[in-house]
């Protein structure tokens, strides 16, 4: 290159330098830049905002199986101690059209240790496909608890051994 054409690209290098000092302006380039940048970050604040919005969703659905399932357990306790065994269903009959997409189980054991006590689960189905699950778990008492072989009257009066015990007084 000659010389000639190499002074003339430096002084139009600086007079769009001056130019640029003396009106403040950007290159296409720059303004390109900052265009690309500003939209990555708007597309970070997006996938949070999307993150956030299905935090919520979430949560919502956790509460209200949670509600719901306490609303099962409370048709339990008005049973006071409902029989063993497991039933199951949805709450179109209760909410219609409302709570399509949850359906509940309830399961009553009995504790071969103790037999006047019993588990009820309550398990809440829900999300897609019902995929995700809530369980509330009670132990109930039965209110009439059977009576215990060998312990028919109180204080041992029916028990012939704890009258020998008890000895003559007046001796």
């Amino acid at each position: 290159m000659s010389r000639r054409k190499i002074v003339h690209r430096d002084r139009a290098a600086a007079a769009g330098a001056a130019w640029r000092m003396a009106h403040g302006g950007f290159t296409l380039l720059e303004v390109m830049i900052a265009v690309a940048f500003i939209g990555i970050a708007m597309l970070a604040l997006l996938s949070l905002h999307h993150n956030n919005l299905e935090s919520v969703i979430r949560a919502q659905d956790l509460t209200r199986a949670s509600m719901l399932a306490q609303q099962i357990m409370s048709t339990a306790e008005v049973d006071r101690f409902p029989p063993p065994g497991q039933t199951r269903g949805d709450f179109s009959r209760d909410y219609p059209n409302q709570y399509n997409n949850f359906r509940w189980q309830r399961d009553v054991d009995v504790l071969p240790q103790f037999p006047d006590i019993r588990r009820v689960r309550v398990t809440i189905f829900f999300g897609h496909n019902f995929g995700r699950k809530f369980d509330l778990v009670e132990f109930m008492h039965n209110p009439t608890p059977p009576q215990l072989p060998g312990l028919n009257g109180q204080n041992g009066q029916d028990n012939p051994d704890a009258a020998d015990s008890q000895g003559d007084t007046n001796q």
